[in-house]
């Protein structure tokens, strides 16, 4: 490694100098590089990667930095195979698939896309090192359930703090306004999350559609919300509702068969008498509601619904 090294000790990364690197046409040729710290202790990338492959879920996160992946990790919830909607719309067609991120994905698919860097989330732990053998990789502490965390993470190894603190400037100020519209209409009313599948429901309080409705627009959480798990909610159940009636209830559910809908309390719902359900899909969810892109167009959803009354 030539050159001097700066440490920046707030993102702990230190700028190189250049190497004689092969690039990904197979070419030798000086490289400038960075090194960073992640989950697995220091690992040198190049100062501006060219093709990434991320299997980390921080596709759209990428995307609102600048750069374009080679590999996405981002898939369908309903479709492993395709990305999602939103990333059809963003990057047509011109991304190759490596398998849904939270599951051990597609190596042989990684190494034909032919990366300079991979960068990679905690599912991934027990491939780390195949992935380490076909590019440089970084191994990013967070997952999809931290998107603040993982965001910074992401852009402050790639050195685009810049970009992420603007992107989440512009979203928390979008937020603070849709608060001001929504409960200009609701005042001081209570909203509850409820996921209602074919056999179970589930309460919840953090992450995805959850996140956004009590931590980013701030509105009030429906007494009776129980504590989550580690993964946000709670599973409960028809009689654990008789606890929870909110006055604004989002209500994620693929159908209207499902276990909730079917019963006889539903009818008595406050929220349901007064027409203050909010409807989307579990998938629209968990494609949508954990990262950038799809918090963005969410958001825009949920406040429109919510005030269109």
């Amino acid at each position: 490694m030539l050159g001097c090294s700066t440490q920046h000790e707030a993102s702990g990364t230190k700028e190189k100098g250049t190497s004689a690197t092969k690039d990904p046409s197979g070419s030798s040729s000086p490289v400038s590089t960075r090194t960073i710290k992640d989950a697995k202790g220091e690992v040198t990338i190049p100062a501006n990667p060219q093709r990434i492959a991320d299997i980390s879920g921080s596709t759209e996160e990428l995307l609102v930095l600048g750069l374009h992946p080679v590999l996405t990790g981002n898939t369908d919830q309903a479709n492993p195979s395709e990305v999602t909607p939103i990333l059809k719309k963003e990057l047509k067609g011109d991304v190759s698939v490596g398998g849904w991120f939270q599951t051990e994905v597609n190596v042989e698919a990684i190494m034909a896309a032919n990366p300079d860097l991979i960068i990679a989330g905690p599912t991934q732990e027990k491939i780390y090192e195949q992935l380490s053998k076909i590019a440089p990789t970084v191994r990013v502490p967070y997952g999809f359930n931290a998107f603040r965390e993982r965001f910074a993470f992401v852009a402050e190894a790639l050195g685009k703090k810049a970009e992420m603190e603007a992107w989440l400037k512009a979203y928390d100020e979008r937020a603070q306004k849709g608060h001001a519209q929504i409960t200009a209409k609701t005042k001081e009313e209570t909203f509850a999350v409820i996921e209602a599948t074919q056999k179970e429901i589930r309460i919840y309080s953090r992450t995805g559609v959850a996140d956004m409705i009590f931590n980013d627009l701030k509105l009030a959480k429906a007494p009776g919300t129980p504590e989550p798990d580690a993964w946000g909610g709670k599973v409960t159940s028809l009689e654990g509702l008789s606890t929870l009636d909110p006055d604004h209830l989002v209500l994620l559910a693929d159908n209207d068969k499902n276990v909730l809908e079917q019963s006889n309390i539903w009818s008595g719902l406050k929220a349901v008498k007064n027409g203050n359900v909010y409807r989307m899909t579990s998938r629209q969810n968990y494609n949508e509601a954990f990262f950038a892109l799809g918090k963005k167009a969410l958001m825009e959803q949920l406040i429109g619904d919510m005030t269109k009354k």
